[in-house]
C-alpha cells in the first residue's frame, strides 16, 4: 500500500466512524501538515454523506477510479477497498486542479464554486456556459471523455449546454439525473433533503429519479419540474418562466412556491437566517417578483398577502402564525 493509499484508508475510516485513537492522531497530523486541508476534508464529508448514501457507485466516480489505477487486490476486504477507492476519488474530485494521467489522455477533475453572496460564470471544456449562484459548486472531469459529459451540482446553476448529440450532458444532483443534448435550463438543489427545481427555457430535458421509483420524465420548454428526494416523485407543471435565471440580475422570481422554499432563497440572497415555527405557515404558497426590496420589505409584503407574522432578532427573522 502506498503512502497515499494509507491516507485514503484513514479518511474512509473517518467517514465510517472506524478510526482508532492512533489512526485519528495520524490523520490529525496529516491535517496539521496541510497535506489534506481541513476545509477540503469537511467538503469531502459533505459529499460522502449526500452523494454516496448507497453502495451503488456514481458513474463519473467509477470512470475516474479506473483512470487512477489503484493498487488494491481482491480478497476478504474487497468491499472495503472499493469504498476506499471511491473515497479517494471523491477527495480528488473536490480538490482543485488535480491531474489524472493515462496513456492516451490528460484530464483534470475541476471544481468550480461560489461563496456566500457571489455569482460566477464559467465555461466548461466543451463550450457549455454555466452561471453559479451563491453557495453553489459543480465538479467536472475535463475534457469530457466517453459517451457522456457528466457534472455534479450542489446548489443552483443555470446552464446553456453546447449541443453534441453524440455525447449527452448529464447533471447529477442528490438522487436525480438531468440529461440534455443542448439546451438552456436552471437547476436549484440547495439542500439534499428538500425539493429540487428544474426550469426548462429551451430544448429538451430528461429527468431520471435514481431511487426505487426510477421515474422518468421528459420536459418541454416553459415547464418547471419539482423533485422530492424523500418521496422520489417528479412533478411537472406549465409555467410562465420569464427571463432565464433572473437571479443573475438580482431578481427574485417566485412561481407557486411555498414559504419553506422561499425562505431558503431569501437566506442565500440576504445572508440572514429565517426560522419558520409553524409548518402550516411554511406551506403557504406565493407567486411574486422582487428586485430592489430589502428582506424586511419582502417579508412584510408576503405576510400582508397571507396571514402570518414575523419578528427580527439578533439571530435572524422568526416567522410564525398570527395569534
Amino acid at each position: 500500500m502506498t503512502k497515499n493509499d494509507k491516507t485514503y484508508e484513514l479518511i474512509v475510516k473517518r467517514l465510517t466512524n472506524d478510526l482508532s485513537e492512533e489512526e485519528a492522531r495520524q490523520l490529525d497530523n496529516e491535517l496539521n501538515n496541510d497535506k489534506i486541508p481541513r476545509k477540503k476534508l469537511a467538503r469531502l464529508l459533505h459529499f460522502w454523506k449526500y452523494f454516496f448514501p448507497k453502495t451503488k457507485p456514481h458513474n463519473i466516480i467509477g470512470k475516474t477510479e479506473k483512470k487512477l489505477g489503484f493498487t488494491y487486490h481482491a480478497g476478504q476486504g474487497t468491499n472495503f477497498w472499493k469504498r476506499l477507492g471511491i473515497a479517494a476519488t471523491v477527495l480528488l474530485v473536490i480538490s482543485l486542479g488535480v491531474y489524472i494521467l493515462s496513456p492516451r489522455q490528460h484530464t483534470t477533475l475541476n471544481e468550480y464554486r461560489c461563496d456566500v453572496g457571489e455569482q460566477k460564470k464559467i465555461v466548461l471544456s466543451d463550450g457549455t456556459q454555466v452561471w453559479l449562484n451563491s453557495i453553489s459548486y459543480i465538479v467536472a472531469n475535463e475534457p469530457f471523455l466517453g459517451d457522456t459529459r457528466e457534472v455534479i451540482l450542489f446548489g443552483e446553476a443555470y446552464f446553456e449546454v453546447a449541443h453534441n448529440p453524440d455525447q449527452p450532458f448529464i447533471v447529477k444532483t442528490p438522487m436525480l439525473k438531468t440529461k440534455v443534448l443542448g439546451t438552456k435550463f436552471n437547476i436549484a438543489a440547495m439542500n439534499p433533503h428538500t425539493r429540487q427545481e428544474i426550469s426548462l427555457f429551451e430544448g429538451k430535458v430528461e429527468l431520471l429519479a435514481e431511487n426505487k421509483t426510477h421515474q422518468h420524465v421528459t420536459m418541454k420548454p416553459g415547464e418547471k419540474a419539482f423533485f422530492s428526494p424523500e418521496s422520489g416523485v417528479i412533478e411537472v407543471m406549465q409555467t410562465t418562466l420569464g427571463k432565464p435565471a433572473q437571479w443573475r440580475d438580482g431578481i427574485l422570481y417566485l412561481y407557486n412556491e411555498d414559504l419553506f422554499s422561499i425562505s431558503h432563497k431569501l437566506e442565500r440572497k440576504f445572508k440572514s437566517k429565517i426560522f419558520i415555527t409553524d409548518p402550516a405557515v411554511g406551506r403557504l404558497r406565493y407567486t411574486a417578483e422582487f428586485e430592489n426590496e430589502s428582506l424586511d420589505q419582502i417579508l412584510k409584503i408576503l405576510c400582508e398577502a397571507k396571514s402570518f407574522s414575523y419578528e427580527k432578532t439578533d439571530g435572524g427573522f422568526i416567522i410564525k402564525s398570527k395569534e
